[in-house]
């Protein structure tokens, strides 16, 4: 490996990547076996800390100018690997959460497909766009909520499931026609 991708590859907004991939297990450990409120107190502080430093990281790195290709790759894999695992933990509390579970696996599957062939083809794919970003902050929003508030089968979860799963829905939808409009555009120029 040489020195720049060594570099890369150590800069603080991809440490804070790697941190928030470590979190995982201790959040489901934490929800999933946790043995009293404070355990699931604990866990939301978790959500807390990892959504935080998902914010930071991205700051850090544009405001150093230490975005790097690298960082465009790791950054979205901790996202989708927290989405998911936060997901799958709360589905035995919150069974309507299938609903948000479905939409970011379809979502993110058909996004990294159409990604990686763009790539492949030397298109240039822009990192997230600002209605992914709200419907991410929205998705810790909610899930830090249920984490910390016993919302069961109550109305008000149902309706933050549900408006996380809308949201999610249409940043979906808004990448799938930037990826087509790039598609397009890589089938005219190739």
């Amino acid at each position: 490996m040489n020195r720049n991708r060594l570099k890369e590859f150590f800069s603080l907004p991809n440490w804070l990547s790697y941190f928030r991939i470590v979190l995982i297990p201790v959040f489901l450990n934490l929800y999933l076996n946790g043995q009293g409120k404070y355990d699931h107190i604990v866990a939301g502080v978790i959500l807390v800390i990892s959504g935080l430093s998902d914010f930071l990281d991205g700051q850090i790195a544009r405001r150093c100018h230490m975005v790097t290709d690298f960082g465009k790759v790791i950054d979205p894999i901790a996202d989708k690997l927290t989405q998911f695992a936060v997901a799958i933990a709360l589905l035995w509390t919150y069974p309507l959460i299938w609903m948000l579970l479905l939409i970011i696996v379809i979502k993110d599957g058909m996004l990294a497909l159409v990604g990686l062939f763009l790539f492949k083809n030397g298109t240039k794919v822009k990192g997230a766009s600002w209605w992914g970003k709200v419907a991410t902050a929205y998705f810790y929003f909610v899930v830090i909520t249920l984490v910390f508030i016993p919302l069961q089968n109550s109305p008000v979860s149902s309706f933050l499931i549900i408006t996380s799963t809308l949201l999610m829905l249409l940043a979906f939808v808004l990448y799938a026609k930037e990826l087509y409009g790039l598609y397009q555009e890589n089938k005219k120029n190739g």
